[in-house]
């Protein structure tokens, strides 16, 4: 069994992940959502703009973090939908081929919160420096997070692509389109009353629907791995990571 922080964009990644890791690891584990707050009141807020603040703050400190969770957590799982690389003009601010007069000034974040800024953003999306696919999302995005983490010895990126949902739909669809799918919540999940007997309220995430998401998603991890880039991409890292640790 391992103890194994995640840091996410909301409550219902976290429980597809949970599932989902018990289901790479063939083991119960441990689980701490350090990122949000159960109440989504915290200091962060929720979603790609609170896993960025989190990062940024808890960088030099995770590592002793990590030491004062009882138990001890020996992994960090972080995630971040593959859609942010998609479509945040902030996470490409620092790529190559953005010239901004506040780059590596400016936290992008701030100039993200100011409309007039944010419209006059030089960033051009899709970016020349990453493929507009899920290899570029996921490249792109683990190549910030990293960045941000520095040390990633115990450290374990997922990139769902467009986001964990389209995980949902290679379960149930089967189909090799999902991470092609942009917004597959609201483009497939919700578009209907009921989503392969799963009752659906209006285009609100409830917990109870993704507790049954994740059951069915981890039995046919395997699918889910065959079909998207995304999933398969993290199962290998978390496997690379968890044997690197084995004595």
């Amino acid at each position: 069994m391992k103890n194994i922080g995640i840091v996410c964009e909301g409550p219902t990644d976290y429980i597809l992940l949970k599932g989902i890791i018990d289901e790479i690891t063939g083991q119960k584990n441990y689980y701490v959502m350090l990122q949000p707050e159960p109440d989504l009141q915290g200091k962060y807020g929720n979603g790609w703009k609170g896993i960025w603040k989190w990062c940024h703050d808890n960088a030099d400190v995770r590592k002793q973090l990590m030491r004062s969770v009882q138990p001890v957590l020996d992994i960090l799982v972080v995630q971040m939908d593959g859609d942010v690389s998609r479509k945040e003009k902030a996470a490409h601010c620092l790529c190559s081929s953005t010239y901004c007069e506040y780059q590596n000034i400016r936290n992008p974040l701030e100039c993200d919160a100011v409309p007039e800024m944010k419209e006059n953003c030089p960033v051009r999306l899709p970016c020349r420096d990453h493929a507009a696919s899920a290899a570029g999302y996921i490249s792109h995005l683990k190549g910030l997070l990293a960045s941000w983490l520095k040390d990633m010895e115990d450290v374990c990126i997922a990139v769902p692509c467009d986001s964990t949902e389209a995980w949902v739909i290679a379960a149930y669809d089967e189909t090799d389109h999902a991470e092609e799918v942009e917004d597959p919540w609201k483009n497939v999940i919700s578009r209907g009353k009921c989503y392969h007997g799963i009752r659906i309220h209006g285009h609100k995430k409830s917990l109870r629907i993704f507790e049954q998401f994740a059951s069915d998603v981890r039995n046919k991890w395997t699918t889910v791995t065959e079909l998207c880039q995304s999933a398969k991409d993290f199962e290998h890292s978390l496997l690379a990571l968890i044997d690197k640790q084995e004595p």
